[in-house]
């Protein structure tokens, strides 16, 4: 097959620049099925053990100083206290147990770009705080899998023990997957003591992955600060991407330093949608999406060999992200009509205990259970938590409404019942069986509904 027929057969997967064949599609999406950190960077990892180490990767004395390491990093993160890598054996802490699950969070954030049509043929890359690389293999892994796209990749990292992994893994692992990815030389250097200007310049993709939160000494807005002024480096159509851990105080502090970011100037792309044109309250705003667990890798298993096997198993995907844009663009432009009888959470205390109509974006998958479904939902108006409710008693369509919807979408919601949760000091919205749920299609806001404020 000439290469003209094979650029002929492929299909956007997202813009009309970038293209994806369809099994290049499916591979990536197999991928989600079952993910799993491919072999060649398990083998890359275990590699660079036996060189720092100068013993067998899986000898008992390496593996019971690592899972010392992950105790130690695991405790002072629960204390909320600053992990250091300044020790080899806690930077190969981390590639045995954080690093498995963040590279393919970061896929799955990748992919997000692409499928939504951010992404180009040809991107720069900049992962600010890249720790051993992460994420600059997890672009390496997914560009190879999907066998289109190239890129080239910037890095910041201060610490000499993650420097010398990073050098040891990512050039070795593009080189291992052909030529589509071209890794500069990193630099080293605190990123709160960069000079913009020595930066490269037209960046398509800047990464603030799990960084901003290890900060401690920074503020929100001095935080925001650093995120906007290297956002000068940004193309005038670039991505920024924000991404922290899932945990009550990390995910809400993302989400406060996003709002403020956006008060610099940025444009929150996704998942944040201002339906009501009004500014949000993020300091109560717990929101982070789920995706299917990891299987283990080769050197995690080892280390649970050793007892207590469920404090060295790190599988689960949940995290909490954002992604900015200087030029406005955003992910729903749609928009409450005005007179549409929706009515505001910030509204919601009038409606206790009666059914209305609203409007907002669904921010999470399920957090109740396989009985009572709940669903963190948002327009951008309420002070207070407000969920969506699906009750374990509840039969129906209604039931699994939310199965086929997005993290992010907006969605129409007609004859639901306000209950506040005094516990929790939010609104639970509970779906009854004659409630009904559109998705918005329109984007513009034409195709909303107009059903009654309250019944």
């Amino acid at each position: 097959m000439s290469e003209r027929d094979r650029v002929v057969e492929q299909e956007p997967l997202a813009g009309d620049d970038y293209l994806i064949s369809d099994a290049g599609r499916e591979r990536q999406l197999a991928f989600f099925r079952n993910p799993e950190v491919p072999d060649y960077i398990q083998r890359l990892v275990e590699d660079y053990i036996e060189r720092k180490t100068t013993k067998a990767w899986d000898d008992p004395v390496v593996l019971d100083r690592m899972r010392n390491a992950i105790l130690v990093q695991k405790s002072r993160y629960w204390k909320g206290q600053q992990v250091s890598y300044r020790k080899a054996y806690q930077v190969l802490g981390y590639l045995a147990y954080h690093a498995p699950v963040y590279l393919v969070q970061f896929e799955h954030i990748l992919w997000q770009i692409i499928d939504q049509g951010l992404a180009k043929p040809h991107m720069r890359i900049l992962d600010v705080g890249t720790g051993p690389g992460v994420v600059p293999l997890a672009v390496i892994d997914l560009l190879a899998r999907v066998g289109a796209g190239s890129a080239e990749v910037y890095a910041i990292e201060r610490s000499e023990e993650h420097f010398e992994a990073y050098n040891a893994l990512v050039p070795a692992a593009a080189a291992a997957q052909g030529d589509a990815v071209r890794v500069e030389k990193p630099i080293r250097e605190d990123i709160r003591a960069l000079v913009v200007e020595d930066l490269p310049d037209r960046i398509d993709l800047m990464v603030f992955s799990n960084v901003l939160n290890e900060l401690r000494d920074m503020a929100i807005e001095e935080r925001a600060d650093l995120v906007a002024r290297l956002a000068d480096r940004l193309a005038p159509d670039g991505t920024i991407v924000v991404v922290e851990p899932a945990d009550l105080e990390n995910a809400t502090a993302m989400r406060q330093t996003v709002r403020a970011i956006m008060d610099r100037g940025l444009t929150i792309y996704s998942p944040c949608s201002f339906i009501w044109g009004t500014a949000c309250n993020p300091e109560r705003c717990w929101t982070f999406e789920q995706k299917s667990n990891i299987r283990p890798t080769r050197l995690m298993e080892r280390l649970a060999e050793g007892g207590d096997a469920y404090r060295f198993i790190n599988v689960d995907i949940k995290y909490s992200s954002a992604l900015l844009r200087k030029d406005g663009k955003t992910q729903h432009a749609y928009r409450v009509p005005s007179g549409a009888k929706f009515a505001r959470f910030s509204h919601l205390h009038q409606h206790r205990d009666r059914t209305i109509n609203v409007v907002a974006a669904l921010i999470s998958g399920n957090l109740g259970d396989d009985r009572t479904k709940v669903y963190k939902v948002c327009d951008g108006t309420a002070a207070n938590p407000v969920y969506a409710v699906i009750p374990a008693t509840l039969r129906g369509p209604n039931r699994d409404i939310f199965e086929g919807l997005a993290y992010g979408d907006i969605v129409e919601f007609s004859r639901v019942l306000v209950k506040f949760n005094r516990d929790h000091n939010a609104y639970n919205l509970v779906i009854l069986p004659r409630t009904r749920i559109e998705p918005i299609r329109g984007s513009e806001g034409q195709d909303a509904g107009t059903g009654a404020r309250s019944t």
